[in-house]
């Protein structure tokens, strides 16, 4: 005979099996699942389910409720709970909120006071970018991107065309780790994606500035001290590379005058408090300290200088002018709000083009702009209205286009425009 636990054991069993083929099996629904946007990956309780439109049906006999979650690039995550009840609830729907603006780090190389004078340092500092990237400012057409970067975490630097032939050279900022980094210089042609290598090595080459039959490259580099210190190389590479300048001052941001006789740069002496203008034969001879201020640009006639210097009430960096010899000085703009930089003649030098974080956002944020003023500081007006943060201006040869640095799309490339002219 058998013992009683056997017999129980088996009812149980029999039991059961009679629950099931009653119709009582564990509690499910067929849903069907849609988005708006159409087309979104559908994870439910975090396991890939598979896309919209999706039919599924769900078993509750171990959950009580299901998470499901809807993906799609360039939209924030859509989320809804379903439930076993209502039973007659069996369409669900998912709206996708569009990601209008990401957070693109700006990496920079600026003068910083320090406990030993002010000092070139590299400078991090969020910035925020719009994925769109139509620019619908009246005074701007023909917006085209120039470079094809696709790599969110590059740094490309300005724009600086040669004002011999359809060539472009920038920087390229490249980090191994927070305590190694380095940059290069390269070059492209105008209209074509391809690039080429000017400089090597793991040193800090940054603002590159052409002389003016295009054959050569004036550039800031660190490749022999600590310091940066002023450097020449011939654009096809060839040649070798000059030391212009050789003192334990950092010199780095060099215009070079039409006439190829001097340079001004910017340039931190030790203990400096500010930042200064100077002047120096091509050929590394008479060093003259002209002002005080940095990113100096030699007017297209050789007599003017433009560059930019904090207003000592409020701190923003204003854009002034100066002669070649220092004298003279005016400033152009005038504000307590908002920061003037990146002054730019244009070739003829009846207009100075810059950028500026005056303009606001579609968020009511300032936001870097490109701007134009004329020679004199009349007539200034905004160019780009984008959102991005757009900076680092500069005129083609022929005055024809505007080159510009901007994160626009959310990934630092080089563009330019025609601007309609007031």
């Amino acid at each position: 005979m058998e013992n009683r636990k056997t017999t129980s054991a088996k009812i149980l069993i029999l039991y059961a099996a009679a629950l099931l083929i009653g119709g009582c099996a564990a509690p499910s629904k067929t849903v069907r699942i849609t988005s708006d946007p159409n087309i979104a990956a559908i994870y439910i309780n975090g396991l890939e389910s598979g896309i919209t439109t999706l039919t599924k049906e769900l078993a509750f006999d171990q959950y009580e409720s299901f998470e499901v979650v809807a993906k799609k690039e360039g939209y924030k995550d859509g989320t809804i709970t379903i439930r076993l009840e209502p039973k007659d609830k069996t369409d669900y729907h998912i709206g996708l909120e569009k990601i209008e603006a990401v957070s693109i780090e700006l990496v920079s190389f600026e003068s910083q006071p320090t406990d030993r004078g002010v000092k070139l340092a590299v400078i991090r500092k969020p910035t925020l970018a719009y994925l769109e990237i139509i620019e619908r400012s009246p005074n701007v057409k023909s917006v085209t991107r120039i470079t094809n970067n696709e790599d969110k975490a590059s740094q490309i630097g300005a724009p600086v065309l040669s004002p011999a032939e359809d060539i472009m050279v920038y920087r390229m900022f490249t980090e191994e780790s927070k305590a190694a980094s380095y940059s290069n210089i390269w070059k492209t042609t105008v209209g074509s994606f391809g690039k080429t290598r000017l400089t090597y090595g793991k040193w800090r080459d940054l603002f590159p500035s052409f002389t003016p039959d295009g054959r050569y490259l004036v550039f800031s580099s660190n490749r022999t001290s600590k310091n940066p210190t002023l450097w020449r190389i011939r654009l096809d590479g060839g040649g070798g590379i000059t030391n212009i300048t050789s003192t334990l001052s950092e010199d780095f941001s060099p215009s070079v005058s039409p006439n190829n006789d001097i340079i001004a740069y910017t340039s931190n002496p030790q203990d400096a408090q500010e930042p200064q203008i100077w002047t120096i034969g091509v050929n590394g001879s008479l060093a003259t300290q002209l002002r005080e201020g940095e990113g100096p640009n030699i007017s297209p006639d050789g007599k003017k200088i433009l560059f930019a210097r904090p207003d000592k009430t409020a701190g923003k960096k204003q854009i002034w002018v100066m002669n070649i010899d220092g004298s003279e000085e005016t400033q152009l703009t005038q504000n307590v709000d908002y920061d003037t930089v990146d002054p730019k003649w244009s070739p003829d030098g009846q207009w100075i083009v810059f950028s500026s974080d005056e303009g606001l956002d579609s968020q009511k944020n300032l936001n870097y702009d490109v701007w134009l003023m004329a020679a004199d500081g009349s007539k200034k007006t905004q160019l780009t209205t984008n959102g991005s943060r757009d900076d680092s201006p500069c005129w083609d040869r022929d005055g024809k286009f505007i080159y510009f640095r901007s994160n626009r799309g959310g990934i630092w490339n080089i563009w330019r425009f025609e601007p309609v002219m007031p």
